[in-house]
């Protein structure tokens, strides 16, 4: 059955919702329930029930998802411990002595992301400059930005993240079946410099700390965390629940090494797991890195860096086992609600994938395209159709079809198409509340999901804006006059925002 402009439907109506009443789970199972009645000839009562046999269900047993779920609770019980064993504030503690304004902590988290560049760091990362960020009084909204920023960017280029097998896996695929020359790892490396967005946004993060370029919704939130000391809005509901110092007994002094014995477990366990399963010994240094199992790399350092934490709480006689072991347990409950957030948003892409939203969309515009215009318009199309889905991976699944024929049918530079595709697909994801990418960054900073989706829209826009440029110019000239225009006119606008924002905002005191 084509299902048309009705496949639109259950997105649009949960993001519209979730924009609307701040509930994320409520607006994502209305969207998955919309759609399964539609799917189920417009019975409610059915599409109730398929919505959590046919999709529900299914996106859990899904082995990727079902690793990313267990991932997500462990970092639950990784990031509590860490907070009630005094490692997190312990760390904190130490780093404020150095990094001690809030633009130093902002660049620092920033810069420390180049070091998870394999994992996607929005979970380990907002774990450990969380405590820092908020004694210099920088928003949850504003870590969640930076986090969203350098997070699917950084490792959408990264040839030893998941995304680098998985984008070089759909590229083998088309060439295999255009029977083109061509290597797949080379086309991935020649694609980096077209990624603007990916490009673009994490430059753009690192203007906005250093200028201080505070705008809508995030000047607000700053603004309030400057004055006030409140990271937090009032009616903000945070993903993850905070721990503050004076729930620690009366004199406890915080010690380095409560920090620093759980992190290198961690990073010896991550990489001891991806030398393994990616096998070393056969593959080489970066051979393993391609081939390793990522998420249970991950999953087992946290698991091992919550032994740790543990361990040493019950040698200083914080904890017991029993107690150390409960606050584990604990951490993980608080963070239930994401998994179920995640559970959801692959339901609504399943649903999408079920209506053909990515076949709709392209059927609209792919008639009717002349040569200069389709890298361009590659990436409109990937944009929206990730904002729908949630999901930057369903668009370079659901366009990399499309987009290398259609460059290798119009002469069009592959490494542009490419990029094309990467650079929608990250900008819809950026923007989408439904996106799980989104959902770990606002899980990372134990922030407001919506609240991060609203301040990070105006800068995720421009972003978009001066790429779409950016895809304009190399279609119709050359690819690197593109990257040109995009550099050019990000910054201009960055500029002349920063200029007109300076004058109409009122001034703050801070210490930088």
């Amino acid at each position: 059955m084509e299902y048309g402009a009705l496949s639109l439907l259950p997105p649009l109506i949960a993001i519209i919702i979730a924009l609307l009443t701040r509930q994320t789970l409520l607006s994502l199972f209305i969207g998955v329930w919309v759609g399964s009645t539609i799917i189920n000839s417009w019975n409610p009562f059915s599409g109730f029930a398929k919505s959590i046999s046919d999709f529900m269900i299914p996106s859990i047993a899904d082995p990727w998802n079902a690793s990313l779920l267990i991932l997500v609770s462990l970092a639950g019980g990784f990031i509590h411990i860490l907070k009630v064993t005094g490692a997190a504030q312990a760390f904190a503690q130490v780093a404020t002595k150095k990094v001690n304004t809030r633009r130093k902590a902002q660049n620092v988290t920033w810069g420390s992301a180049f070091l998870f560049s394999y994992t996607e760091p929005v979970l380990i990362l907002g774990t450990i400059m969380r405590p820092l960020t908020d004694r210099v009084k920088v928003s949850r909204v504003k870590l969640a930005y930076i986090l969203d920023s350098m997070g699917a960017p950084l490792a959408s280029m990264s040839p030893i993240s998941s995304y680098g097998p998985f984008i070089t896996g759909l590229i083998a695929t088309q060439i295999t079946a255009l029977s083109l020359t061509e290597s797949p790892w080379t086309l991935f490396l020649q694609m980096i410099p077209y990624n603007l967005y990916g490009i673009f946004a994490m430059i753009g993060v690192l203007y906005v700390i250093n200028t201080r370029l505070d705008i809508g919704p995030m000047y607000l939130a700053e603004k309030r965390a400057i004055e006030t000391g409140e990271v937090i809005g009032e009616n903000d509901k945070p993903l993850v629940t905070s721990q503050n110092s004076e729930d620690f007994p009366e004199g406890h002094v915080f010690k380095f090494h409560q920090f620093l014995i759980p992190m290198l477990l961690l990073f010896a366990t991550i990489f001891t797991v991806i030398f393994w399963t990616g096998n070393i010994a056969e593959n080489g240094f970066r051979g393993s890195f391609i081939k390793a199992n990522i998420v249970l790399a991950i999953s087992c350092g946290f698991l091992a860096g919550s032994i740790g934490a543990g361990v040493l709480s019950v040698k200083s006689k914080l904890h017991t086992v029993k107690t150390a072991f409960d606050e584990f347990t604990q951490g993980i409950i608080n963070l239930m609600i994401v998994p179920m957030i995640l559970v959801l948003a692959w339901s609504i892409g399943k649903i999408s994938g079920k209506m053909e939203l990515g076949a709709y969309m392209s059927t609209i515009v792919g008639d009717y395209l002349p040569a200069f215009i389709v890298p361009a318009l590659i990436f409109l199309l990937g944009s929206l159709i990730a904002f729908s889905t949630g999901s930057s991976w369903g668009v370079f699944a659901i366009m990399m079809p499309i987009a290398i024929p259609m460059g290798v049918s119009m002469d069009i530079s592959l490494p542009l198409v490419i990029g094309a595709v990467i650079s929608g697909g990250l900008f819809g994801d950026h923007c989408s509340p439904i996106s799980d990418t989104t959902i770990l960054a606002s899980t990372g900073a134990a922030c407001d999901h919506i609240e991060h989706v609203r301040t990070q829209l105006p800068y995720a826009i421009l972003i978009a804006v001066c790429s779409f440029l950016g895809f304009l110019v190399s279609g119709l000239t050359a690819g690197w006059l593109g990257i040109i225009t995009t550099a050019v006119t990000t910054f201009l606008a960055l500029y002349l925002l920063n200029k007109k924002a300076k004058s109409s905002q009122k001034p703050v005191n801070i210490s930088v």
